[in-house]
């Protein structure tokens, strides 16, 4: 339920045929997007808490704004639109921190900002806008410090006994948006890593075949390899128009051939390994050693013999 939520949360209004790298980078804008709007509401019930009615109905409204961007457009993909939200974030802390001194603890989110600034603005043509984001911080900060984070008077006396508790809770949804902030950045990193090694063994996959094949422009082979990569359901086509006579001389020894013996055959002309095959069929190495043996049982294939010279002969 959580992963089904999430994974709307990510791909709402993100065209499913966009290339992975900017999928990737639109599904983080929009995790950014909802978050930024999930933790002011949030801060908005904390000020609530504590007496601060003002503060609630500030905070709560700008969270709905964020959320009604997030839901209803596409603006948030927007860098410019990113970069006026966060600055329009430092002002609000500002504000917020230089209300009743340093030890109510609303600073701590500048950092959240900052790294949010990182993780969103990680191109040459953005990257502007982190030493914009950074001064903004500087600037506002030591203007604070000057007056000793005491600017804005609009706490009572009353309400100061709560600080303590207040500087509590903001530092554990501080802490919260943090762990967010760090999968966020973890799981695209993974991701980047795993499209790179994609393309890496996917070269690697076409220059052996092409070599096999000994023809420098074959069917097309980057194509095929990427439908098999992204266990597309066009592979199967793929591969029989690519290979006509494949599937034929398979039937022929076998003509109670399965879609998965197929496949595998398939996946073996193309000379994914047991790893490559595990991998991006999500199943693990022991499933395919065992769809192997099953293999070599059901063409009467001797365990003397390479697989992959024997599928090579038809």
């Amino acid at each position: 339920m959580l992963r089904r939520i999430l994974n709307y949360i990510e791909n709402l209004h993100i065209d499913p045929d966009e290339d992975a790298f900017k999928r990737l980078d639109a599904q983080r804008l929009n995790l950014f997007a909802f978050s930024i709007g999930i933790i002011l509401i949030l801060s908005g019930f904390r000020d609530l808490l504590f007496g601060f009615k003002d503060y609630f109905w500030v905070l709560f409204i700008l969270g709905v704004i964020f959320l009604a961007l997030f839901f209803f457009t596409k603006i948030r993909q927007n860098s410019l639109v990113c970069l006026i939200s966060i600055e329009i974030s430092m002002l609000l802390v500002f504000f917020f921190s230089s209300t009743s001194g340093f030890e109510n603890g609303i600073s701590l989110y500048y950092f959240p900002l900052f790294t949010i600034s990182l993780f969103i603005f990680n191109t040459r043509k953005t990257s502007k806008y982190i030493i914009i984001i950074f001064a903004t911080a500087f600037i506002l900060f030591f203007i604070s410090h000057y007056y000793d984070f005491r600017i804005f008077k609009v706490e009572s006396a009353e309400n100061l006994k709560y600080l303590k508790n207040r500087r509590l809770v903001t530092f554990i949804m501080v802490f919260i948006w943090f762990a967010i902030l760090g999968y966020f950045i973890l799981s695209k990193h993974f991701t980047v890593l795993e499209l790179y090694h994609k393309v890496l063994r996917s070269e690697k996959i076409i220059s052996d075949m092409r070599a096999k094949l000994n023809r420098k422009d074959d069917m097309d082979l980057e194509n095929l390899v990427k439908l098999a990569m992204n266990d597309d359901i066009a592979f199967i086509p793929k591969i029989k128009s690519s290979f006509p006579n494949l599937y034929d001389n398979l039937m022929e020894i076998n003509p109670d051939l399965t879609s998965e013996e197929f496949k595998l055959c398939a996946l073996l002309k193309l000379g994914f390994t047991t790893k490559d095959i595990a991998e991006y069929n999500h199943i693990s190495v022991r499933t395919v050693q065992t769809r192997k043996s099953r293999l070599r049982k059901s063409f009467g294939i001797s365990a003397d013999i390479d697989l992959y010279k024997w599928i090579d002969t038809l």
